[in-house]
């Protein structure tokens, strides 16, 4: 009977050392699931709600360093051990902590991410109020950029200006995410330059020595990567080198001016003209050569047999040119 009586005692007294004698929890934490952060090092503070104790020690647990900060797209996790653990590691044992909410909390960066549609958007509407190359000019991208992430911070907006050091036909644009004065991020997009150029294409089967005209030939802008050399001119009244077929862009090599027809013969009389104000003179020669409109031909007057230069006339007469002395 009396060892039953000794027994239970103890029990009961055991029972009450142990209550009067455990620590009082007087730091409560409550972790959310997910956390965003800025800087470089993760503070308690910034990981859990903390209530309880004065205000020294809520300010200090605030400070307790949990390690760095995620990097952009990166993901930490911590859980409660480690977070009892760094408590323990300032003095802070863990009977005196009551944690409530998450087992663990998920640490991203604090990002706000910019697509890249939206950059390219600002690159174009940048060339189009400052449109680079020869007048008639556009472009076209030729890497599609990475999307943007920038710090998550107010009044974000996208600026573009002009990039140096772009290769021949071509331009770049640098697109910039700032706030304030501040140059969040930065990516440079580059253009191809694309030129206008004019092209004779063939509407129908060509025959070789065929006249080029609008009812068989048509001209059409296209876009080119290179820079057009010298001047453009029509395809209209030249004749086709060779046979073209329909839909054929017909290159320059394919088609020649078109000859005038002949209209002095060699050794045959032409009638030497000359005309000015109030006179005309007018001789007998004998062409040395044929002579299309426009040429100049050797001719010999027939009375003084002297070989002069001549020009031809359309009406088949030719006129001399002498030298001024």
């Amino acid at each position: 009977m009396m060892r039953n009586i000794t027994t239970l005692l103890f029990v009961l007294f055991s029972g009450v050392g142990n209550t009067l004698g455990a620590p009082k929890s007087s730091l409560r934490l409550h972790l959310p699931r997910t956390v965003r952060v800025r800087g470089e090092t993760l503070r308690l503070g910034r990981l859990a709600v903390i209530r309880g104790g004065d205000a020294k020690l809520i300010a200090r647990v605030s400070e307790v360093a949990m390690g760095r900060a995620p990097w952009s797209r990166e993901k930490i996790v911590i859980d409660r051990r480690t977070i009892l653990s760094r408590l323990a590691q300032v003095g802070i044992r863990a009977g005196t902590v009551r944690i409530t909410g998450a087992e663990k909390v998920v640490v991203v960066r604090d990002e706000e991410k910019i697509e890249a549609g939206r950059l390219v958007r600002s690159a174009e509407s940048f060339l189009k109020k400052n449109r680079p190359g020869p007048d008639g000019c556009s472009w076209r991208l030729v890497r599609r950029p990475k999307d943007m992430t920038v710090p998550a911070v107010k009044d974000i907006q996208i600026k573009s200006r002009q990039g140096k050091g772009a290769p021949t036909g071509y331009v770049i644009v640098v697109v910039a995410a700032v706030s304030g004065k501040r140059e969040l991020a930065v990516r440079k997009i580059y253009f191809k330059l694309v030129y206008p150029v004019r092209q004779a294409v063939a509407k129908k089967d060509i025959a070789a020595g065929e006249v080029l005209s609008p009812d068989n030939t048509a001209v059409r802008v296209v876009g080119v990567n290179r820079s057009p050399r010298g001047d453009w001119t029509s395809p209209f009244g030249k004749v086709a080198v060779r046979a073209i077929r329909a839909g054929k862009v017909i290159a320059p090599n394919l088609m020649r001016a078109r000859k005038a027809p002949v209209v002095v013969r060699r050794n045959k009389t032409v009638q030497m003209k000359i005309a000015g104000p109030g006179f005309t003179i007018t001789a007998v020669g004998k062409a040395l050569a044929d002579g299309r409109v426009g040429e100049l031909i050797k001719v010999r007057n027939i009375d003084s047999r002297r070989i002069v230069m001549a020009r031809v006339a359309a009406d088949g007469t030719v006129q001399p040119i002498y030298e001024k002395r």
